[in-house]
């Protein structure tokens, strides 16, 4: 009985169809790796705004601050001081090379409840000095260790705030902004009302100017993310010489 024989293409269409199989699923694996790519940057919340931005301190290293710009962020903020005794070791090395970078450069202090307000207004501003940046001095107020447990009254917090930022305007003409959770802001509603906000975490409400959530990766490192979440336009208009 004569052998049946196999029509010539028939090995080259089985071949054609496994190839084809194969770079379908070497397709769906790069889409699958682009979308977790792209979710990442995006569930921070501040990518899909057009100004963005980011906190940097002794904890990140040295940063490469001409590689930030690069990427596409517009401006930084450098912790300076926190409390009345402690300056953040890279604040000059950054400052000096932050503003040679293109980037917009803010300082911030973080505030001590531990620590009399005006003594750690007097301490930014010597240590500080007139590197303030071209962005609002930033005054970050937090309800760390005990206070978390137990936040100060809402006076208290507000009284301890105003009178680090009386004493730290004897110093300096610069604008400020206020640093917190929405928590935190609630409770300085009524401390210079008229100088913006800066919200850390939840989701932003309407009188918030920055918005600082998760984090961005930039220059193969992950920094803690910031949006401004007006236009490009105004963000250039805040800008002090």
């Amino acid at each position: 009985m004569p052998r049946r024989k196999r029509p010539i293409y028939s090995n080259t269409y089985r071949k054609r169809r496994r190839w084809l199989l194969v770079a379908a699923v070497v397709a769906l694996l790069a889409a699958a790796g682009l979308g977790g790519w792209l979710w990442s940057q995006r569930r921070t919340g501040v990518a899909k705004y057009a100004v963005r931005g980011v906190v940097v301190s002794q904890s990140d290293g040295n940063a490469d601050f001409q590689a930030l710009q690069s990427e596409g962020l517009r401006f930084v903020y450098l912790k300076g001081t926190q409390g009345a005794s402690f300056f953040d070791d890279t604040y000059s090395t950054n400052y000096e090379q932050a503003t040679g970078s293109g980037l917009a450069v803010g300082v911030y202090h973080y505030f001590s409840f531990d620590s009399d307000p005006a003594a750690q207004a007097r301490y930014f501003a010597t240590k500080v000095g007139k590197n303030l940046g071209t962005l609002p001095i930033g005054i970050q107020v937090a309800f760390y260790g005990q206070y978390a447990a137990k936040p100060p009254k809402k006076a208290v917090v507000a009284a301890k705030v105003r009178a680090f930022i009386v004493e730290l305007q004897r110093y300096t003409t610069h604008p400020f902004i206020l640093m917190g959770s929405k928590q935190v802001l609630g409770d300085l509603t009524e401390v210079a009302s008229s100088a913006p906000r800066w919200q850390i975490g939840g989701h932003p409400g309407k009188q918030v100017q920055y918005w600082q959530s998760g984090t961005l990766k930039a220059a193969g490192t992950d920094y803690t993310a910031v949006a401004y979440l007006a236009t490009t336009q105004t963000f250039k208009a805040q800008l002090t010489n």
